[in-house]
């Protein structure tokens, strides 16, 4: 009765597994008492950890229950045998009511890349895609247990909401979070590298001879947006450049957010030569608050963005940016959702993809 060893598949739910069986074959009937987990890892010659797993999944899928100072006992619930249905789910969080965040959906210059990388990889592999929108703040758990019925794996992006976190963490499924502004280490993740783009556009300013540069983020409370200002930071770190005061400005991810931060540290003294801004729009909303100065893009004002949009190389004076991977932070979720429809893997994953200078037009190396 030991478990196969040198297999993919882990341990615990090997265990799992083996403890269903019995109950399908009725070796262990509604109410009756399991053996306890002293015996079942000298049954399976398993560590007690790995059998407490096995049991606790099967306690939270409503298959086993504990009695205190009685043991562990079989429920009534009919256990489902789940087919597969051939579909994958691509979850977009907003954080409002979904009549109000048409707009935001609809000018979504970031998450159409992700999806068609989900795409890609779902297709070679006979799987399709689902699309559903969700306002994360305020959910109806029964209308998307019942989408989660015809999928065999969620990839979510935008998540922000612990309690609808808490939510996924107990779906019988496979889930893979897209750049979330949430820190979980206990779920497979696929991020930017925000640090370190970030800190490679900032080195890339100080090394073309700016000595005072600016940084314009997004919302306080973005992760991305804090994980770019800490990049930016380091840079400064590894330049040996002071951090003075009135240099970082921190709002929103809108246009008129990068116009209203620059106007910010244009009136300041001295004004910085350069601006990384924490994301294209940021960067091109700065850009025309630049112009509204009478300034010159890069003559007077040098400017780096993060993300590589479509109107980063269309914009008059081409923007200088670190390109994000986005159909390929899509190729890799999908990807993980894949690897545990196919083998199981008991422990979390984060990936974070590396970022791309995009050299263009907005950047003035200074003679030295």
């Amino acid at each position: 009765m030991a478990i196969q060893r040198g297999t993919s598949i882990s341990y615990y739910q090997q265990i799992k597994q083996k403890i269903i069986n019995k109950i399908k074959e009725n070796v262990y009937r509604p109410d009756d008492k399991i053996p306890s987990e002293r015996e079942l890892c000298e049954i399976y010659s398993v560590s007690r950890t790995t059998i407490r797993k096995a049991i606790d999944e099967l306690q939270a899928e409503g298959i086993l229950c504990r009695k205190s100072g009685k043991g562990t006992f079989v429920t009534d619930k009919e256990i489902k045998v789940r087919e597969k249905t051939g579909n994958i789910l691509f979850l977009r969080c907003v954080h409002s009511n979904i009549e109000s965040s048409v707009s935001a959906v609809k000018d979504d210059v970031f998450y159409p890349k992700v999806l068609i990388g989900v795409e890609i990889t779902a297709s070679s592999s006979d799987y399709n895609c689902i699309i559903k929108t969700i306002n994360e703040n305020n959910f109806n758990q029964q209308e998307l247990e019942k989408v989660f019925d015809n999928v065999d794996g969620i990839v979510c992006g935008e998540l922000h909401n612990e309690e609808f976190l808490n939510f996924l963490l107990k779906v019988p499924l496979p889930v893979v979070l897209v750049s979330p502004s949430i820190i979980s280490s206990v779920i497979d993740i696929v991020e930017i590298d925000n640090i370190g783009g970030a800190e490679s556009a900032v080195s890339y300013l100080i090394e073309s001879g700016h000595h005072l540069v600016g940084f314009i983020g997004g919302p306080a409370e973005s992760i991305p947006s804090k994980m770019r200002e800490k990049g930016y930071l380091q840079a400064l770190e590894h330049h040996n450049r002071p951090l003075e005061q009135g240099l970082q400005i921190s709002g929103g991810w809108r246009l008129e957010d990068g116009y209203n931060g620059a106007v910010k540290l244009l009136n300041r003294q001295p004004r910085p030569t350069a601006i990384f801004a924490a994301s294209d729009l940021l960067a091109i909303g700065a850009i025309n608050a630049v112009k509204d100065y009478g300034l010159a893009i890069p003559q007077d004002i040098s400017m780096i963005g993060f993300d590589d949009i479509e109107l980063a190389s269309q914009i008059k004076t081409p923007l200088t940016t670190m390109a994000v991977r986005k159909v390929e932070l899509g190729k890799v979720a999908a990807t993980l959702i894949l690897e545990h429809l196919t083998y199981q893997r008991d422990y979390p994953i984060k990936i974070s993809i590396p970022t791309i200078l995009k050299e263009r037009d907005t950047v003035l190396k200074i003679e030295k």
